[in-house]
């Protein structure tokens, strides 16, 4: 490529960059507050509670938005002035709907009981003219006492869970608070003219699936000519109901259901009709908080306002994640967060069982996969969310396009390097395909970097992206020119990934947050540390960037370099393995594993059974120290490796079957049905073929780029080790490989075809 061609990118690159740094950002939706991933925020309280706390009221109102808090502060602010607000992921087994997310919440781990929301009953009701505490008894064997609600399906729930790849108990929550003596109530329902829908009792029963008192029949319901389908909540009647045993300790569940009603009945309104109503439900159900924390003690009971079913077809939003407010004992005004994510503002719908347990002083179970909820103190907090919200939906709506056309790309250009590989007569793309190469290496840090950037449209992101991309490889060109070596164009980009990637850990990861190639609160895989996508990254380019810096120094202060680069190693293990920072327990095996590999190989160990057994052996030891180090750490701060443990310790080594079976499933649907998978495979069909054809090729590569050689076994190592122990190992297995597949090819096309600048 020609000199001026490269300075010709270089500078649009860098007016792209500026240009769109300085373009006004189409938010208006999301108003710009200083960012809550952002330094400067006070450290989350835990919320201390009263020695003897009194009652626990969770309301439940699904189709529930933050966008409806921000168009309705004349509804809202009376409730959110003295609120801790945050906004929900929420995990369950199957599909996302009301039946799942409330049996979750019950369970405090991802569960599936569809189906079976509708067989939700006081004792005294009529299915098929039969009542229910009959039908309770034939399928359980238990006699249900007077005034019980219940979940007839509760034998199918345990059914369908055992079949889950989380262990989970359904109804432990309920079964907890009813061992230690806490009366559970539950009111409400989300009936309409179709059905019955009470999914809620799922999220207050027991594992028998019995809630001790309560009315989820018609009885809490008004017939209302004026609202769509004629029914709704009696909030008049429900009141008295949910105050009357307020003095008692106690834990009360209602579920208002008026906005899904609406939902459901959404294609036979106008819009018009849908905003009128959703504006007037809003007004009832904030005037009932109202007046029902006008009654609480706000010294002794604790109101928790979620919507545990995200997504709806007449939202006003796309509400992926929901919104959840925290009133009374101990809460002051402010964001709330968790152990389980570590991000201000953003909890789990798993987080609500483990706040409610310690609300009385009673301690998580392990099998619960949450952890309580914490406060920090701040003001704007509805503001601050809307711009949290912005800056997530945006992530998790360009993610997908951006790195499928990525991904897509990378394929192609494995396969068209290939291809000229085999057939240099075909040389009319030849002159791109080694900047091309460089460019798709480049393309993690950019989409790294690209977080610093404002961007307030899809179109802006991949602009900044691409922009970003070819001032990288441009400038990497310009400088190999000078220097007439090809391997500084491999030590730049890798060695470049690597440090960014690393520092961004130590500082708390504040990029991957927001990149697309990290990780997406609203999918809910993960929070915090480092993904999967950027460890197989962080893996692959520290590998390649050493081993290509050592092959270009070649025999110079050898044993020096050697040092300097385990020292590295070692640091970027701790990045990745440290419970406070990366705290990904897979790509701390893989990167133990990948990283011993290389090193020895580069001191020139010859390997032999011995040699392997002797590195799983440090891998395993490493494993262990790390699960040692997490379960000296107090619960709230132990990391996922931590409570990993504490799971096998307390349910026995079954638990680890149930592990292994999750990570298999997990991978054979990646392999399935990811773009990711596609890569992975093409790249290390890529590797085995050039070890065979053009005969010759590899012992070049071999002799000529002898370390660099060892660092392609390397990265190969650390995505099949990646691949094995991970739940998304494909993706990382995948990611890897980017910095293995284009750098042989690039090596292989200058070595096949010298002419070829």
């Amino acid at each position: 490529m020609k000199r001026l061609h490269l300075w010709a990118i270089l500078l649009i690159s860098i007016i792209t960059i500026i240009t769109c740094a300085l373009w006004p950002s189409d938010t208006a939706e999301y108003p710009t507050v200083p960012s809550v991933y952002g330094f400067g925020l006070p450290r989350p309280e835990p919320i201390e509670y009263a020695p003897e706390p009194g009652h626990v009221y969770m309301v439940t109102v699904d189709r529930l938005t933050l966008q409806d808090m921000a168009d309705h502060p004349d509804l809202f602010d009376e409730i959110t002035d003295s609120a801790a607000l945050g906004l929900m992921s929420v995990g369950v087994e199957g599909g996302l709907i009301a039946d799942n997310t409330y049996a979750s919440i019950g369970a405090g781990a991802p569960i599936n009981a569809s189906g079976t929301g509708t067989h939700g009953l006081c004792e005294w009701e009529l299915l098929q003219g039969v009542p229910a505490n009959e039908i309770f008894l034939q399928r359980t064997g238990f006699i249900a006492p007077d005034g019980a609600v219940l979940q007839l399906d509760i034998a199918r729930i345990k059914k369908i869970s055992e079949a889950n790849r989380y262990s989970a108990i359904p109804g432990l929550l309920g079964t907890v608070l009813q061992d230690n003596h806490v009366a559970v109530s539950i009111l409400g329902n989300a009936d309409n003219s179709e059905k019955s829908a009470r999914p809620a009792v799922a999220l207050a029963m027991n594992k028998d699936g019995l809630v001790q008192s309560g009315d989820v029949s018609d009885n809490l319901l008004i017939n209302d000519p004026s609202f769509p389908g004629g029914v709704r909540t009696d909030y008049d009647k429900l009141l008295p109901l949910i105050t009357k045993h307020r003095k008692n300790p106690g834990f009360t569940v209602v579920e208002l259901g008026d906005l899904e009603r609406l939902d459901i009945l959404g294609n036979f309104l106008e819009e018009s009709i849908i905003q009128d109503n959703r504006r007037e439900t809003l007004a009832r159900m904030t005037s009932l908080v109202t007046r029902l924390l006008e009654q609480m003690d706000k010294e002794q009971d604790l109101l928790l306002l979620v919507s545990p079913t995200p997504r709806g077809n007449f939202v006003p939003s796309t509400n992926y994640i929901t919104p959840v407010m925290a009133i009374g004992r101990s809460i002051e005004s402010g964001l709330l967060t968790s152990p389980t994510t570590r991000r201000p503002g953003i909890i789990r719908n798993t987080d609500l069982a483990p706040t409610v347990l310690d609300f009385y002083n009673l301690d998580t179970p392990s099998l619960m996969y949450g952890r309580s909820m914490q406060v920090i103190g701040t003001d704007q907090n509805v503001t601050r969310l809307s711009s949290l919200y912005g800056q997530l939906e945006q992530t998790s709506q360009s993610r997908s396009p951006v790195l499928h056309n990525y991904v897509l790309a990378l394929l192609i250009l494995v396969l068209m390097s290939l291809a000229a590989v085999f057939m240099p007569r075909i040389n009319i793309l030849l002159p791109v395909l080694k900047p091309l190469l460089l460019a798709v290496m480049a393309a993690p840090v950019a989409l790294l970097l690209v977080t610093l950037l404002p961007h307030g449209t899809l179109t802006m992101l991949v602009l900044e992206v691409i922009a970003l991309t070819l001032f990288i490889t441009s400038a990497i060109i310009l400088w190999q020119e000078n220097q007439a070596n090809d391997l500084d164009a491999f030590i730049i980009i890798s060695l470049l990934t690597s440090l960014f990637i690393v520092v961004d850990l130590f500082l708390g990861a504040p990029l991957q947050k927001n990149s697309l190639l990290g990780y997406d609160p609203i999918a809910g895989a993960r929070f915090y540390g480092i993904g999967n996508e950027y460890m197989g990254v962080l893996t692959g380019s520290t590998i390649i960037g050493t081993t290509a810096l050592i092959t270009r120094l070649g025999t110079c202060q050898r044993k020096a370099i050697l040092a300097g680069i385990g020292l590295y190693y070692f640091i970027t293990l701790y990045a990745i393995a440290a419970p406070e920072k990366g705290t990904n327990v897979g790509g701390s095996l893989a990167g133990a594993f990948a990283f011993l590999v290389t090193f020895l190989l580069l001191a020139g160990v010859k390997f032999n059974f011995k040699t392997i057994l002797k590195t799983a052996s440090s891998v395993g030891l490493l494993l262990l120290l790390l699960i040692i180090y997490d379960l000296q750490r107090p619960l709230e701060s132990q990391s996922h490796i931590g409570r990993t443990a504490s799971l096998i310790l307390q349910n026995g080594p079954g638990e680890i079957i149930n592990i292994i079976y999750r990570k298999i499933s997990m991978n054979i649907k990646l392999i399935k049905y990811t773009i990711w998978s596609r890569v992975f495979l093409a790249s290390l069909a890529s590797l085995v073929i050039l070890f065979y054809r053009p005969v010759g090729v590899m012992q070049h590569i071999h002799s000529n780029y002898n370390d660099m050689f060892k660092g392609f076994i390397g990265v190969t190592a650390a995505s099949i080790i990646a691949l094995i122990v991970n739940d998304s190992g494909v993706v990382a297995a995948a990611t890897a490989m980017i910095f293995g597949a284009p750098p042989l090819l690039y090596l292989v096309i200058r070595t096949r075809l010298p002419h070829v600048q």
